[in-house]
């Protein structure tokens, strides 16, 4: 019979000490969250949000402006 991914990793978890099992843990938390959500909803939820047009202009400025530049870091050697 085969052992079920769940099963396996029980095992495993098993045997670590309490400060990996915490990690673990955590990690299978992140995993949970990150699923994200539709956009419809997204945008139903923040539908009473309101910023000022002025304010999205000066932010897609910055934006532009920032996103044009490209910082040289010297401790960066890339083999030729």
């Amino acid at each position: 019979m085969e052992t079920s991914y769940l099963e396996r990793i029980m095992d495993v978890v098993k045997q670590l000490d309490a400060e990996k099992q915490k990690r673990v843990l955590e990690f299978v938390t992140e995993i949970e969250r990150s699923k994200g959500e539709p956009g419809w909803l997204f945008l139903e939820r923040t539908a009473h949000v309101h910023i000022d047009p002025e304010d999205l202009r000066l932010m897609q400025q910055a934006i532009e402006e920032d996103c044009e530049q490209i910082d040289d870091d010297p401790g960066i050697e890339f083999p030729e």
